[in-house]
């Protein structure tokens, strides 16, 4: 049911059946609850009361039991192994929870976080030499290696074991590892499919202690919260598990390296959630693996010592800044590329040689939010060319690239975010080939960005019970997302611009005697002076800026009304 017309339509889903969830809700949470699928009272506990375990035995994932039993060898054997990660969050916590784990049993590790310009990702040739010459004997790959088919080759005729742990999308067949530890293998017996690399290297440390039985360090939790939520996997099933429990974690962490990170980023540890995580803890460390060493990630979060802590959270601080200054940069480009286009094809493909790889999939990823469409952004770089892809919910552009197998170096990645290499001359054939397939697949209508409304709610609705179920259904993110309301009729009582340029307003806005302050960021430029009365599509979120238990709307988008 259409409900506004501001800046995008605005969508509000009609006859939702919520009876059952009546008496145990208030009406617009019941409406959000059965919305995504929680229409009964023995779902909401579910959701609400989560298990005080986790839910799922690892042994269900094919293939870890021959894990186990290697690992096992390992420890008896006293063998060095090595981990192998990629260098984003998702894979630098997952080497951490292995490492740490592997270590407390007493096993001598070697982590290993590739470059991301030097050596690019997967497993290589070279990575696998210099661990052997370390003397490993096993790598366990952390968030890649599902499709190192000649790499693991060239590890065995080395006598060199791999076990591969890895969520991405396998491309056909595995690689002749020891085992490979992927639930989306196909004839698999584990119940979620969506577990990111952190997670299932978090799965394995869990199968590890429990095959001895000995208790696993909670503080591994932590670990695992960071990778799932900067991963941007479903925050459900056991995710949601995961992300609760290490969210816990976060708030007590006795990492020196996190405590210190949070006193550079100003985060306050009893208010964390998982978008604190997403806004301000993830890029920090995810800025060492995109402007410079991944390793200096992975030492902050496991380091033991004050001082290191501190000189290292002070660098990754200077790469951040870094990185949001050749960002911002890369946007003018990217934005300009994207004018010249002139009428959009339903996949956006720029390249230019002043894009930085390391935030290549930063700009893909902007374009996606601004154009509602899937981007793919080339950093030129000589002969041949690296690109990253981001998507929409309704198009996989990994099965996208998968058409375009012929032309591609390598490829990799899951159904919303992926990465490619090529060669620079075949750069406008794939362009090419990949708009021809999107405009195949994508119907119009999906490009559409329509505001999806949970309820249409009166303010005083957002009383004391209200805020509480708000925040009850946390963690936010993927496949959990941030209730959305819409207020109709709402009284402007002031209105202030804010920010550098003006961009952001600040409101206070009255309706049936109940008042709040209503954000708007980046929206100045399309409110009407002497707006009295408008219609309002937002979010709850907590304003610090009020002190602890304040809340505030987040504006998604507003249009003028007659009150």
């Amino acid at each position: 049911m259409n409900i506004g017309e501001g800046e995008h339509p605005w969508s509000l889903p009609a006859g939702l059946e919520t009876d059952a969830l009546s008496g145990h809700v208030p009406p617009a949470i019941a409406q959000v609850l059965v919305r995504r699928g929680i229409d009964t009272p023995q779902r909401l506990s579910a959701l609400v009361d989560p298990p005080h375990k986790l839910p799922y035995d690892p042994l269900r994932i094919t293939g870890m039991d021959i894990a186990l039993k290697r690992l096992y060898a390992a420890v008896n054997n006293g063998e060095r192994v090595g981990i192998f990660g990629d260098f984003d969050v998702d894979g630098i916590t997952g080497t951490a929870i292995i490492s740490e784990g592997l270590t407390s049993l007493g096993v001598p590790v070697t982590p290993y976080l590739p470059h991301r310009v030097d050596e690019g990702h997967g497993l290589s040739n070279a990575a696998i030499d210099t661990m052997s010459q370390q003397g490993v004997t096993l790598i366990v790959t952390v968030d890649t290696g599902i499709t190192s088919f000649e790499e693991v080759d060239y590890a065995k005729s080395l006598g060199v074991d791999v076990i591969i742990t890895d969520h991405h999308l396998p491309h056909d067949g595995v690689p002749n590892a020891v085992t490979s530890l992927n639930p989306k293998l196909p004839g698999g017996d584990y119940p979620f499919f969506e577990l990111c690399g952190a997670g299932i290297g978090f799965k394995l440390v869990q199968g590890l202690f429990e095959f001895y039985g000995q208790p696993w360090d909670p503080g591994l939790l932590e670990l695992a919260a960071l990778g799932t939520i900067a991963d941007l996997v479903p925050l459900l099933d056991e995710n949601r598990y995961l992300v609760r429990e290490g969210l816990r974690e976060l708030a007590n962490t006795r990492r020196p390296g996190l405590r210190a990170l949070y006193s550079s980023a100003r985060v306050d540890p009893d208010e964390i959630t998982a978008e604190t995580v997403s806004f301000q803890i993830a890029p920090r460390l995810n800025s060492a693996g995109r402007m410079g060493d991944p390793m200096d990630s992975f030492k902050l979060l496991t380091t033991t010592s004050l001082e290191e802590a501190g000189a290292l959270t002070h660098k990754l601080e200077s790469l951040n800044m870094e990185r949001r200054a050749a960002s911002e940069e890369a946007y003018v480009i990217a934005d300009q590329l994207v004018e010249d286009l002139g009428e959009l094809p339903p996949l956006l493909v720029i390249s230019d040689e002043r894009f930085l790889r390391g935030v290549a999939g930063l700009i893909a990823g902007r374009l996606v939010d601004r154009h509602r469409r899937p981007a793919v952004v080339f950093a030129v770089e000589g002969e041949y060319s690296v690109a990253s892809g981001r998507s929409i919910p309704e198009f996989n552009i990994v099965a996208a690239m998968e058409s375009c197998e012929d032309l591609l170096v390598r490829f990799g990645g899951h159904s919303q975010a992926a990465g490619l290499t090529v060669a620079t001359k075949d750069i406008p054939q794939l362009k090419s080939r990949l708009e021809a397939y999107s405009a195949e697949s994508l119907e119009t209508q999906s490009l559409i960005r329509t505001v999806e409304i949970d309820a249409e709610i009166s303010f005083d609705e957002l009383d004391e019970t209200m805020i509480r179920w708000i925040n009850d259904l946390e963690p936010y993110g993927p496949g959990n997302p941030r209730p959305v309301f819409a207020s109709m009729g709402v009284k402007v009582l002031e209105t202030f611009h804010m920010g550098r340029e003006q961009q952001h307003l600040r409101l206070r806005v009255e309706m049936n005697g109940a008042r709040f302050t209503a954000l708007a960021f980046n929206q100045a430029d399309k409110w009407q002076p002497n707006t009295k009365f408008a219609d309002l599509a937002f979010t709850v979120m907590n304003d610090s800026f009020r002190g602890k238990g304040a809340i505030a709307l987040r504006l998604l988008d507003f249009k003028p009304s007659n009150g």
